[in-house]
């Protein structure tokens, strides 16, 4: 058995905030209190004060996914050695549903390709086709430990969307088995209502793009999917939601779980004006000023659960200079900025840093239901850590990036990045640095 002591960190954890010793033994916590006297030939490290988080768990990312008529940048190799640099320590991912694929053959492929995360990896279902062989494989797949499934009420010339109709069925079938469902929500029919007039305008700019998916594109879907997880008793997921209407809708509904991102709380629609404002394309869009100020009040009010990255990240020769906005690959990078870009501004504004531990380990692992490996730092979890200087923030991300991207979306931002992250008891990043870390494991919902 090896073991790990940690010294003297500052634990931030959902309820507490304390200078404690950590015991690590193999891949485990065994023991936070604070003095430990550790076993015989145990490694000792000091954090002298510094802040120790849980390990950031991403539940929403794209690692090498087909994106119109091209590929997003990296693979789960790459993105994951980005991730680890951010302090996320596990990532929650997708498979891409081919033609012809069954649900468990699409899910293989992808645990296949992420045989090579240096994350831990739990995999989400994608169902975007309705289909009774479809539909027969969900209760099997959540037997297996694979108990989220994503949905899109968009995306009808990509051949990815369901009917609300067809959610429902297929939101019944997950309530009855205790999975979860998860929901791209933009209304479909006020999308292509906008997008028809631009098309029709010959409007190109990146502007467009988000003036071509409006806000009440997500407000009409949420209600919907409100009032689906109300008839079926599903809990429903709201990815990357963006907008105030949306938020506020969402909140009167019990059943619906919020994800918000890293862009939609520090960006806004000016960004398409700027000369890369090609880079910022994705889906939903930027928002205003005021939709990222409601969703700052969201994350306060518990209205927002949790924070995902949503990364489908590319570089600047993916989406080239004068590309009309319908043809703009939709993504951007965020796995390795999520946690060092929220942690600086939470400092910024005088936020609860018990909240920032809630919104990215706690409450995903719960949700998602891996909330008896991940999520915390206490006994029978995971070790997964980070150690942060709290003095050393500062504006240089490239100097802190791992990164096969040649664009930053926050370089004017300031940003806290990790100096030593702990995977499952294995020291991943020391003092910046990768330290050559084993592949990662493949985690199923309890």
């Amino acid at each position: 058995m090896s073991s790990l002591l940690i010294r003297n960190g500052l634990v931030i954890g959902p309820a507490t905030q304390e200078i404690q010793d950590i015991l690590i033994e193999d891949d485990l916590f065994t023991e936070i209190a604070p003095v430990i006297n550790p076993p015989e030939n145990t490694r000792i490290l000091d954090a002298g004060g510094k802040w120790i988080f849980p390990g950031v768990i991403d539940p929403h990312t794209h690692m090498g996914i087909p994106i119109k008529s091209g590929h997003s940048a990296g693979t789960f190799g790459s993105g994951s050695r980005s991730a680890l640099h951010g302090g996320v320590t596990t990532i929650l991912d997708f498979p891409v549903l081919e033609s012809g694929q069954t649900l468990a053959e699409s899910l293989n492929t992808r645990i296949e390709l992420a045989g090579e995360s240096l994350c831990d990896v739990g995999i989400h279902v994608n169902i975007t086709r309705f289909e009774p062989e479809i539909l027969a494989e969900i209760p099997e797949l959540i037997a297996r430990g694979f108990t989220s499934f994503k949905v899109f009420t968009t995306y009808a010339e990509a051949n990815m969307m369901l009917t609300y109709d067809q959610i429902e069925a297929v939101a019944k079938i997950i309530a009855q088995h205790h999975g979860i469902l998860m929901v791209h929500s933009e209304d479909n029919d006020v999308i292509t209502r906008a997008s028809d007039t631009f098309n029709d305008e010959k409007e190109t700019h990146p502007r467009y793009h988000g003036l071509s998916r409006p806000a009440e594109a997500e407000l009409v879907a949420v209600r919907q999917l409100g009032e689906i997880s109300s008839r079926t008793n599903c809990t429903i997921y709201v990815v990357h939601l963006n907008t105030a209407a949306g938020l506020a809708k969402a909140a009167e509904y019990p059943l619906l779980k919020v994800e918000t991102c890293p862009h939609y709380l520090l960006l806004s629609d000016k960004m398409y004006e700027k000369s890369d404002g090609r880079m910022f394309v994705s889906s939903p869009p930027l928002r205003t000023d005021a939709d990222s100020q409601a969703l700052w009040l969201g994350l306060q009010n518990g209205q927002i659960h949790t924070l995902g990255s949503d990364h489908c990240p590319f570089c600047l020769s993916d989406k080239p200079m004068d590309t009309p906005f319908q043809n703009i690959p939709n993504g951007m990078g965020g796995v390795e900025t999520l946690f060092p870009a929220l942690l600086a501004q939470f400092m910024e504004r005088h936020l609860d840093l018990e909240l920032l531990v809630r919104l990215s380990s706690r409450n995903p692992a719960k949700i998602f239901g891996i909330d008896h490996l991940k999520g915390g730092i206490k006994p029978g979890l995971h070790a997964d850590l980070m150690i942060v200087d709290p003095w050393s923030i500062n504006d240089n991300w490239e100097s802190k990036l791992d990164t096969v991207l040649d664009w930053n979306a926050y370089t004017n931002f300031p940003a806290l990045f990790p100096e030593t992250v702990i995977r499952r008891g294995e020291i991943v990043i020391d003092e910046g640095s990768t330290v050559s870390p084993s592949a990662g494991h493949l985690l199923k919902s309890k």
